[in-house]
């Protein structure tokens, strides 16, 4: 539709909902017009019913008696009524309908607005409905001054309905006196929700979310098909009516809405989340798979969109990188629409992350109502990838990472299993089915509540089929089990012909083409089609093909979209178990190479459309390989078998799996079987290839640093003798990265060589073009930053003060206004508080405070973000270690307080990130409380820094030394405060495993 065809229609909607609404006022001889506010009461003119008590109101025909609640001013002699001129009249009998939508503030200079109301003999004998069309002039007094169509007799207390927010801003008050009919005024709403406040209370209740006038005045229904697509703001409900063996997988009963949702806290704190103050823009939700995220979010999505007007839901791969997409957001925005966009799988979904949030700061409307919720299995790598590939990383400034914990309980705190159990049951018409007595017990040791549920669903399909519920075995194994039964059943039924689906290698086929639409996911009816006939091929070369178009249709039937596509498999669990089943029923890992060769391969040139495609593909096989990292399956046979078919596949087609590859493992938290596949054919693949890999390797330590550094090697030694200027800017880039991939994977002799090259190269830079100053202080100090490494202190400071000089020379000739100055004043505060480090290690205690006083003073200068976050607070720590070294006690507990505080709203945000670096910053600023004698404060601050090192233990043994300190200190503090005394044997208690046996 287009937009004026669309924006007629909006008008034509409104006008007959305002037409519906709109009465004719009587007082004897004399009438006006009048509006409905609610089923029972409408507000007209004081001066239309002056003078009586009880008027009759006409209304599509009907005739009502009425009384006069109150008159605003109330009755004078004088002709003319002051302001507001309102009357609230109350009807004998209520009328349906919950009246016209008042809106919250009057129409800006220039608007367009109409009126409809009742004259008397314009054309017609008798009092007949007419319509005004204007514009507003501007304010007059308190009133509102309106041009345009003639205002006639009859009009006054008529509504005013502003024709851009569709929602009535004023009543008509026609004229200057009874005998004038020319100009005229409008009353505006605020006036109105000034003196009848219980009222517009009222009609504001009445137009929740979801009331034709509310919709039609915001268009949410429109605007969310627009954005999210008609199952955009949570799946399609599985039909209760439908719900029977074989209609529908099970894989579907454990998701689309099938089951009632079962509150949870977490719900709670979005929703608030949502109307918070001021705007947090993003949120990242991670847990394992099967925890509930995608769940959570859909019912969240609901809502905000059901309760809350809202426009919310799931955002389609790709759209956000459609500039209609965009617009149509920007639009609802501007609209000051409020908008909730959803992204799971949000790994897989950086491109469309960044696009979105890069838009919203260049072309945000200011004071938008946006909020952006991420899906994930976990935070790292994932944030720093978002921080990397953000132009700006103010999004990022105030967001949290939370994670998901799972909820082993039903409604009202009943146990899970049972009474999903129960649910199952009656949704598949057995509720006669008893639970297995072991249920319970046996859904105690699942770790998720995937597991819980389909632990519930296996035992109720086992009973239906007339088995015996293996309560020891895998549940969701099972429930694949249970999908891939009724697929074979169902394509036996469909195409009996196939002579290649029947018996066991039939079973197994069906298997691999079930497995089809989850590895290559969204793909149209023909695109899907023509990659079974490839998978088939590639396994079965020179046998007889099913009709795979009978497979489509048999896939549809099962696992339909909103859009005619075919839907992956839902739970993900599910598709990354029949991954694994598919792979090693393959058992020749040449079949399986074969196999995802075709799948890939759809022919024509390698564009980044078919790259991020194949990167889709590669991200469900990683999940099933193994690359998240909770719940992570460490080890299965179809492990090597998936291996070995992707170092396959990447030798068939390296142009296109190897960037795909890079960019799937990029924000993976355990990408290393992906670097090992990656390493052979990055070391023989030609250097046009690793020039486009290079842009695409993470630009942070990951687990893909051993498979730059492979790249940028082979770069570097390709590029030969440099001779331009631009090919010196680029080898200095590489030899800088590179440098730092080799520190990634402890090779710090060759790093620093890496590192004395880019020294070298960017100071030749300098004196041979009078550029490039930037670089080579970036130079400098990464060099520092790894002599620091490896103790070498001396060396690092002189490298060190030179990076300084260097980028404070940059900063003074920075203009304000720069965009440019942002990040030099980071970088320069970052290299200062390096340099005050390195200085305290060498006992220059004086210079190191003041270099840290002045990183701080410059980070404090930055605008917000994430980076500056991360940096002030490395510069607030340097900083009271300067302090406390230098005898500035009082100032050192300042920027302690400071960088505890700065820390803690990271860590709640980040805990990933942030919380294990708690602990340390704690006993930092303990000491300077007691250099200060505030024993109490720091016996607080050392508590807490012992509770939060506790979980670290474990995993970091250099921890074990600063808990032992920790607890020294409070086991003699605690003695020497009486408040806490009954403490001391906790500490002793805790201290005695950790005590050194030799100290």
């Amino acid at each position: 539709m287009g937009l004026d065809r669309e924006r007629r229609s909006r008008h034509e909607q409104l006008t007959e909902l305002v037409i519906e609404q709109v009465v004719s006022v009587r007082t004897g001889t004399a009438f006006g017009s009048g509006f409905l506010v609610s089923g029972d009461t409408l507000l007209t003119c004081a001066h239309v019913v002056r003078g009586h008590e009880r008027v009759t109101v006409t209304v599509h025909g009907q005739v009502v008696e009425a009384e006069v609640v109150r008159s605003v001013p109330a009755e004078r002699d004088d002709a003319f009524h002051g302001f507001p001129d309102l009357a609230e009249v109350r009807l004998s009998r209520p009328l349906p309908g919950i009246g016209v939508w008042l809106a919250t503030r009057q129409p800006l200079h220039g608007s367009e607005v109409s009126s409809h109301g009742f004259t008397e003999g314009v054309l017609e004998t008798g009092i007949q409905a007419d319509t005004l069309r204007m514009t507003v002039a501007g304010a007059n007094g308190r009133y509102v001054r309106l041009q345009g169509d003639q205002m006639v007799e009859g009009f006054s207390g008529a509504p005013v309905l502003d024709l851009g927010t569709g929602r009535v801003c004023g009543v008509l008050k026609a004229s200057r006196s009874p005998e004038a009919v020319l100009g005229g005024w409008m009353i505006p709403v605020e006036a109105v929700r000034s003196h009848f406040p219980e009222l517009v209370a009222r009609n504001e209740r009445a137009h929740r979310p979801g009331t034709p006038w509310r919709d039609a005045a915001t268009g949410s229904p429109l605007r969310r098909d627009r954005l999210f697509g008609r199952y955009g703001s949570a799946r399609p409900r599985t039909s209760r009516a439908a719900a029977t063996p074989p209609s529908v997988p099970a894989s579907r009963l454990l998701t689309h809405g099938t089951l009632p949702f079962v509150e949870r806290p977490e719900l709670g704190e979005l929703l608030d989340w949502c109307d918070e103050e001021p705007d947090v823009l993003l949120r990242l939700l991670h847990a394992p798979g099967g925890a509930g995220k995608t769940t959570l979010a859909a019912e969240l999505c609901r809502s905000l969109n059901d309760e809350r007007g809202w426009i919310a839901g799931f955002a389609a791969k790709g759209a956000p990188g459609q500039p209609q997409w965009l617009r149509e957001l920007t639009e609802a925005l501007e609209a000051g629409l409020p908008v909730l966009v959803v992204f799971d799988y949000a790994q897989a979904r950086l491109a469309d992350i960044c696009a979105l949030l890069d838009h919203v700061y260049l072309d945000g409307p200011d004071g938008m109502r946006l909020r952006v919720l991420l899906l994930a299995r976990s935070d790292e790598p994932l944030w720093q990838a978002l921080r990397n590939r953000l132009s700006e990383d103010w999004a990022l400034a105030g967001a949290r990472v939370v994670p998901l914990a799972g909820t082993m309980t039903g409604p009202d705190g009943v146990p899970l299993a049972p009474w999903a159990f129960g649910k199952f049951a009656e949704l598949l018409r057995c509720r006669a089915l008893e639970a297995p007595a072991s249920l319970n017990e046996r859904a105690s040791k699942e770790d998720s509540v995937l597991g819980v549920l389909a632990l519930a669903l296996d035992a109720v399909l086992t009973r239906l089929q007339g088995g015996t519920w293996p309560e020891d075995a895998d549940p969701l194994e099972r429930i694949c089990g249970h999908e891939t039964r009724g697929w074979h059943d169902l394509l036996a039924a469909r195409i009996p012909a196939a002579a290649a689906l029947s018996g066991d290698s039939g079973r197994d086929l069906a298997e691999l083409l079930l497995l089809v639409p989850t590895l290559a996911p969204g793909r149209s009816g023909a695109e899907l089609v023509a990659a079974l006939e490839r998978v088939f091929a590639a396994v079965l070369p020179g046998q007889r093909q099913p009709d795979m178009w009978a497979v489509h249709t048999c896939l549809r039937m099962l696992y339909p979209t909103g859009d005619g596509r075919v839907a992956p498999l839902e739970p993900d669990r599910i598709g990354e178990i029949l991954t694994r089943r598919v792979l090693w029923a393959l058992g020749d890992p040449g079949r399986a190479g074969a196999c995802l060769s075709a799948l890939l391969d759809e022919g024509g040139p390698i564009e980044e459309a078919r790259i991020a495609a194949a990167a889709e593909t590669l991200e469900v096989l990683a999940r099933a390989r193994g690359c998240t990292s909770v719940g992570r399956i460490d080890d299965h046979p179809a492990h090597t078998v998936l291996d070995t078919a992707l170092q396959q596949a990447s030798t068939d087609r390296p142009e296109l799996l190897l960037p795909a590859l890079v960019d799937t493992g990029g924000v993976l938290p355990y990408a290393r079987p992906l670097t090992d596949v990656l390493l052979p054919a990055l070391e023989t693949c030609g250097p046009e290839l690793l020039a486009t890999i290079e842009k695409r390797l993470p630009g942070h330590p990951s687990s893909l640093s051993p498979a730059a550094a492979v790249v940028l090697r082979r770069l570097l030694r390709a590029s030969g003798t440099a001779a331009s200027e631009e090919e010196l800017l680029a080898r200095l880039h590489r030899l800088g990265g590179y440098s730092l991939r080799l520190a990634d994977c402890g090779r710090a002799s060759s790093a620093l060589d890496a590192a004395h090259e880019a020294v070298a190269l960017s100071r030749d830079l300098v004196r041979r073009y009078g550029r490039h100053v930037a670089e080579h202080a970036k130079a400098l100090h990464n060099m520092s930053l790894l002599l620091r490494g490896e103790g070498r202190v001396g060396a690092a400071l002189e490298l060190s003060r030179s990076a300084v000089v260097h980028y404070e020379q940059l900063l003074a000739r920075a203009p304000e206004q720069d965009p440019a100055r942002q990040r030099c004043l980071l970088d320069t505060s970052s290299a200062l508080s390096t340099l005050a480090l390195l200085e305290l290690a060498d006992d220059q205690v004086d210079a190191a405070a003041q270099h840290a006083a002045r990183a701080v003073l410059l980070c404090e200068r930055a605008r917000p973000g994430a980076q500056r976050d991360d940096t002030l607070l490395t510069c607030l720590e340097t900083l009271t270690r300067g302090r406390q070294r230098t005898g500035l006690a009082e100032e050192a507990v300042v920027s302690g307080a400071e960088a505890v505080a700065l820390l803690e709203e990271l860590a709640e945000r980040q805990p990933g990130r942030y919380l294990a670096r708690l602990p340390t910053t704690l006993d930092l600023h303990a000491e300077g409380l007691l250099r200060t004698g505030r024993d109490r404060e720091a016996y607080l601050a050392l508590r807490r820094a012992a509770h939060h090192r506790i979980p670290l233990l474990a995993g970091q043994p250099e921890q074990l030394g600063a808990q032992r300190n920790t607890l020294c200190i409070l086991a003699r503090l605690s003695s020497e405060q009486g408040e806490f005394a009954h403490e001391r044997a906790s500490w002793l208690e805790q201290l005695a495993p950790l005590r050194d046996p030799e100290g």
